[in-house]
This record gives C-alpha cells, sequence and structure tokens, in this order.
C-alpha cells in the first residue's frame, strides 16, 4: 500500500474488508501564493441571483376584486336577493325626482353610445405625442378587450352573433348587465393611469374617474337600465381589469408617466439603481464609485452612458455603459429595420441575450486597440442584474471634446483620417461615425461607442465609415482641405468610392442633421473634387428580404383589419 501511496497522503488504519483511509497531507514547503487583498472577493457572492417574480404592490387587491365582481356578475339572480335592499334603496331615493328630465335622458344615451367611443381618442393623441408606445399598446389591447368580450356576450349584429354561435353553439346572447359601465370604466381607469403620475394627481383622478363611472351608472338604475348591483360591480370589473393589464405589462417603476419625449435609452438612474451598480463595480472590478451621472445623453440613442465618479483617483472618473432588455429590444428592432432596408449587404443577427450584447462591444474595444485603432481603454463588464442589466466600464478620455468643438486644423484631420485607415487595416468598421463618436484631446482623435462594430465587414461598409468621417470633418474645414488631406491616406479612387456609396440611409442621424444645417450640399461638393465613380446601390434584394417585407406588410395590414373590425364590434369605432 504504502508503494501506491500519492505524494502527500499517508495511510490510514484499514477496517476489515475495506482498503485503508487516506488522509491528504500537503506537500513540504508548498504554501498557498500572495493574493492581492482587493482580488479575494471578485467571484460572484450568490446573493445577487434573482429570485422568484413578485407582483407589484397591489396586484392581489385588484384581482381579488376583479375575481368577485366577475363571479357574482356571473350568477346573476342566485344572489341578487341579498342585495335587493340596496336596489330598492337606491330606486327609493331616486324616486322623488320623477321621471328623469331630459338631460338625463340624454346623458344616458350619450354615455351609453358615444361616450367611451370618443373618451379614448384624446388620449391616444397624448401617448402618441409624448412616445410612450408600451402605454399605448396596453391602453388600447385593454379597452379592446373588454369592449369586444362586452360585444360577443351580449351583442346584437350579424357578426357578433356568427361568432358567438361559432364559440357557444347558440347565436343566442347573454345577458350582461350595464355592459356601457364596464367599457366606460376601463377607458377612464385606462386613461388615469396614462395621463397621471402616482401621487396627489392620481388620487384626485380617482374622484372623477367615480364621478364620471358613477354618473352613468345612475342614470342607467334611473332609467331602469339596470340594477344598483349590477352597475356596481360592472364598475369594478372595468377599473380592475384596466389596473391589472397597467400592473402587470406597464409597471410605473420601468414605464414612468411622463410628457417630455425621452430616448427610451436613457434610462432612469433612481437611487436603487444607482446602489446596485455601486455594489457590482465595487465586488466584480474591485472599484469604489462615488457617484453615477448621465453623460453625453444627446449622442447616444442605444445605451445609457454613465460617468463614474471614483472615490479615490485619479483618475477622477470612469466612462460606463448601461445596457439592459430594454437596449436589447430596441437592438433587434433596428437590425429587423436594417434587414428591410439594405438587405443581403447587412444581413446581421440580433443578439440573444443582453451579456451577449456587452460582451460585443467589449470584445471590439480590444480588438481595436490591438489593432492600433486610438479607442477608449476598456476595464471590464459588471453584471448588475444577472441576464438583464450590465455596465461596460472603460475610461474617460479626460478633457476631451467633440471633433466640431475642437477647433480642427491639420493634425486634427489627419489624426482622424489616419483612424480610419487603422480600422480598415484591422479588417474592421465602426458602422457609426458622426461627431458625437469622434473625441479631440490634444490634437489626438479618440473613436468613442463601437458597440455597432463589425469585424470583416463589406467592402461597402468600409467605405462608408470614410465618407461619413469626410463629411464630418468637412463641417469644420470644407470640403477641399477634407480632400488634400486625406489623400495622404487614401488614393483618390478609394475616396470617389466611399462618396459613391453615401446616401441617406448610410449617414447616421445626427450628421444627417448637421450636414441639412450646413451651407450647401457637402456631398456633392466632395464628389466634384474626386475622379466620377459609378453609384453603388446599397439595397440589394435577396430571398430573405423579400419574405419579410412580404410579411411585414401583410402583417401590418392584417392587424390594422382586425382592430378595425374588433373596434368596431366592441362599440369604439
Amino acid at each position: 500500500m504504502t508503494g501506491d501511496a500519492a505524494p502527500g497522503a499517508e495511510a490510514g488504519p484499514a477496517t476489515e474488508g475495506q482498503p485503508p483511509r487516506r488522509a491528504f497531507v500537503p506537500a513540504t514547503g508548498a504554501r498557498r501564493p500572495p493574493w492581492p487583498e482587493e482580488d479575494r472577493h471578485r467571484r460572484p457572492s450568490g446573493k445577487d441571483r434573482p429570485g422568484p417574480w413578485r407582483p407589484p404592490p397591489g396586484t392581489w387587491a385588484w384581482t381579488a376584486a376583479l375575481v368577485v365582481a366577475v363571479v357574482l356578475l356571473a350568477l346573476g339572480g342566485g344572489w341578487a336577493s341579498a342585495l335587493a335592499g340596496l336596489d330598492q334603496a337606491v330606486r327609493e331615493f331616486l324616486a322623488p325626482l320623477g321621471r328623469p328630465p331630459g338631460w338625463a335622458t340624454d346623458l344616458g344615451r350619450i354615455g351609453a353610445v358615444l361616450g367611451y367611443r370618443v373618451l379614448w381618442i384624446p388620449t391616444v393623441l397624448v401617448l402618441v405625442w409624448t412616445a410612450r408606445w408600451r402605454h399605448l399598446l396596453v391602453y388600447l389591447s385593454s379597452i379592446w378587450l373588454m369592449a369586444a368580450t362586452a360585444q360577443v356576450v351580449a351583442g346584437d349584429a350579424a357578426l357578433i352573433r356568427d361568432v358567438r354561435d361559432s364559440v357557444t353553439g347558440s347565436a343566442v346572447g347573454i345577458i350582461l348587465p350595464a355592459w356601457p359601465v364596464i367599457v366606460l370604466a376601463t377607458v377612464a381607469t385606462g386613461s388615469l393611469l396614462v395621463l397621471t403620475p402616482s401621487g396627489r394627481a392620481r388620487r384626485w383622478g380617482w374622484l372623477v374617474v367615480a364621478g364620471l363611472v358613477g354618473g352613468l351608472a345612475t342614470v342607467r338604475v334611473a332609467l331602469l337600465l339596470d340594477t344598483a348591483p349590477d352597475a356596481a360591480l360592472s364598475a369594478v370589473v372595468g377599473c380592475a381589469a384596466a389596473a391589472l393589464a397597467f400592473r402587470l405589462l406597464a409597471p410605473e417603476h420601468a414605464f414612468p408617466v411622463t410628457y417630455r419625449r425621452q430616448v427610451r435609452a436613457h434610462l432612469h438612474l433612481h437611487p436603487a439603481r444607482v446602489e446596485r451598480i455601486r455594489a457590482a463595480v465595487r465586488d466584480q472590478l474591485g472599484t469604489e464609485l462615488d457617484g453615477i451621472r448621465p453623460y453625453r445623453l444627446a449622442g447616444s440613442a442605444g445605451s445609457t452612458p454613465c460617468r463614474l465618479h471614483l472615490a479615490e483617483g485619479p483618475p477622477e472618473y470612469l466612462f460606463g455603459k448601461l445596457y439592459t432588455t430594454t437596449h436589447l429590444r430596441s437592438d433587434r428592432w433596428y437590425k429587423w429595420v436594417r434587414v428591410l432596408r439594405y438587405g443581403r449587404l447587412e444581413d446581421e443577427a440580433p443578439f440573444s441575450s443582453v451579456r451577449r450584447l456587452v460582451e460585443h462591444e467589449d470584445y471590439m474595444l480590444r480588438l481595436l486597440r490591438d489593432g492600433g485603432v486610438r479607442v477608449p481603454q476598456p476595464l471590464g463588464v459588471a453584471e448588475v442584474v444577472p441576464g438583464r442589466e450590465y455596465l461596460l466600464v472603460t475610461e474617460l478620455v479626460p478633457d476631451a471634446v467633440e471633433v466640431l468643438d475642437s477647433g480642427v486644423d491639420d493634425a486634427v484631420v489627419d489624426d482622424a483620417l489616419r483612424q480610419v485607415r487603422r480600422l480598415w487595416a484591422a479588417g474592421a468598421a465602426h458602422r457609426d461615425v458622426k461627431p458625437s463618436n469622434v473625441l479631440v484631446r490634444d490634437d489626438r482623435v479618440y473613436l468613442v461607442d463601437v458597440s455597432f462594430g463589425e469585424l470583416r465587414p463589406s467592402r461597402w461598409r468600409q467605405a462608408v465609415d470614410l465618407a461619413n468621417m469626410a463629411l464630418t470633418l468637412a463641417l469644420a474645414v470644407g470640403p477641399r482641405r477634407v480632400v488634400e488631406r486625406a489623400q495622404a491616406f487614401f488614393a483618390p479612387e478609394e475616396l470617389a468610392e466611399a462618396l459613391a456609396a453615401t446616401s441617406p440611409m448610410t449617414i447616421p442621424r445626427q450628421l444627417a442633421r448637421r450636414l441639412a444645417d450646413a451651407d450647401g450640399d457637402l456631398v456633392e461638393d466632395l464628389r466634384a473634387l474626386l475622379p466620377p465613380h459609378p453609384p453603388i446601390r446599397v439595397q440589394r434584394w435577396s430571398v430573405r428580404r423579400v419574405l419579410l417585407a412580404v410579411a411585414t406588410v401583410g402583417g401590418a395590414v392584417l392587424v390594422a383589419v382586425l382592430l378595425t373590425l374588433n373596434l368596431r364590434a366592441g362599440g369604439l369605432l
């Protein structure tokens, strides 16, 4: 046994029928190598794993109210006798008024026929103006669902009878008391939740909703159209359904009510999120942060750029880009649109997760840095919320300004063009060259925001990088000076090719706005200084592009037709 024992192990006493036990003994002289104290806690703590999903506060109360109201309405006469006293009390209270006056009858007719048909339109206009698309989708969906359900259950139109016959086997309508109250309560509650932020304004708004819905219910009870219990329960159903839809599909902490048009990529750095970021950077990157602030939001439309204030310097600041599932969805929509616009030349696959999205930018930074392109030094990635939020940390180039604010001279022009030549040599493309992504510090040019970067791109995509850089510089020094300096790095034919591939769809939005404000047509001015070159078509048709275009147009038409039919069946058109 001793001959087979491994080094550092000694035999233990043997028991009958079992081999001797061996106890591990460290080899003589072996010691744990010294390890920096600040690096001992870099492993995930395990405490930041996402727990089970919990609904927003108040969800269970609204759910209980909805279930109870629906059950009581479904039971119908089985429980009505228990509240016969309430209905009788309401009728006796309204009896001294005699027959409802003409205005009351008109109000009842307006509320049942026109009220909810009109009330939702101003709200939709406000949501479109403020670009709150999630609110708009949930708002219209909840109204359509409640109105369509009420019509399918109790409607009298030929289409409704056919639908009901195919679903229930009978075209006979189900008695659904006070369905106009249900729809009006849904519209009123949804309008309140998307038009008023939580707080005092919303609390007063609930009084307005109660008055509006209660007024319609009272008139219908006075006209003997509904009983008081049915009207009250119908109001609860409509209010609870709308409230649940917004709590589950558009919670206010993620989709706040605001009247300022905002870029959805710019997330709100609320105290809870800031604390999570600070803890992640401290535990995973070993850096203590003293504060986090938004940084240069005007130049970013695909992430949330942040300036990270270090607790101990130098340096005093770092740069961070926060990516979440919101940016992942935006990236998928962006690439879907690009396939439609560019076809096979820009056949790109969307990222499968937020982790892959941030990994790509970190990889491109390191690739370009190793290829000689001057980019900010990458410092690591912090996992803020596993699977949902990540922070890319890089150096913040000190005293750097956008190229158009730097007083562009020949040294800056030369270095900017040199960076494009190095991109070509590295076999990469930036794909988002614009003034906000070209920074200058002491005549040295830095390319930032490489999230759209591409390895081994097509020839025309590299040419477009050159064209966009030339246009950016031409805004500062003019086309002739750019062409003169560019010939030290590129052949005239390469410059002509770059301008031949330029079109409105290849120019980033910020650069396009600057070109529109400039005197003259800089694109044509540059082309006039270069050898003639036939235009390069960047839109190419492929089987995938044709199928995607047909599916998109067909889907949009189908959704429009179904929405129109359902709104008409639901009484909203």
